[in-house]
């Protein structure tokens, strides 16, 4: 019996990974460039979670242990998944509008303790795994009309419940959750 090397560096795109470290360290710069404050201790106001550059780098730090997690999962986790992950998403959607906030305008945000969630950004990457999911189906044919309303339903659906977040005031609104009456 013949045993498989398996490596954890398999199939890495080192460029692409050292592109996003050099984007990230920009980013952060120019965050820090730009909030602050003449006097501040530097390391101490980069970790104390208090200023945005120091919020950045704990994002950064969080998708950077994200990335290794996807790196590491089998590639057939995702696939296997992504209905889940696409209800998940449509359910976060829906739960914006009895436990929403208003953060700089807009009202879409769910709050977790100090932490912000913006459940759309999440539903981008649902909708991208359960439409690549569906349209890679063997016994798709794209070219018939059930087909692509089955697809333009996966994406449109998200899509207008993200649309209806930023008309906190519609009656029927007031209808679903009674409790978000001004």
């Amino acid at each position: 019996m013949t045993q498989r090397k398996t490596e954890i560096s398999k199939g890495v795109d080192y460029v692409l990974i050292i592109v996003y470290l050099i984007l990230l360290a920009i980013g952060l710069l120019a965050i820090f460039a730009v909030t602050y404050k003449d006097g501040d201790p530097v390391l101490q106001s980069f970790l104390n979670y208090k200023t945005d550059y120091s919020k950045q780098f704990y994002y950064a730090c969080v998708a950077m242990a994200l990335g290794l997690f996807i790196l590491l999962t089998d590639s057939k986790f995702f696939p296997a998944t992504a209905n889940l992950w696409y209800a998940g998403g449509i359910l976060l959607l829906l739960l914006v509008f009895p436990f929403h906030s208003a953060v700089k305008g807009t009202e879409s945000i769910i709050r977790i303790g100090g932490f912000q969630f913006q459940p759309a950004e999440f539903c981008k990457i649902t909708v991208a795994l359960a439409l690549a999911k569906y349209l890679s189906l063997p016994e798709m044919d794209f070219s018939r009309p059930k087909s692509q309303l089955i697809a333009a339903g996966l994406t449109l659906a998200p899509a207008v419940l993200t649309i209806l977040q930023k008309k906190q005031g519609w009656p029927w609104c007031f209808l679903l959750f009674p409790g978000n009456v001004p």
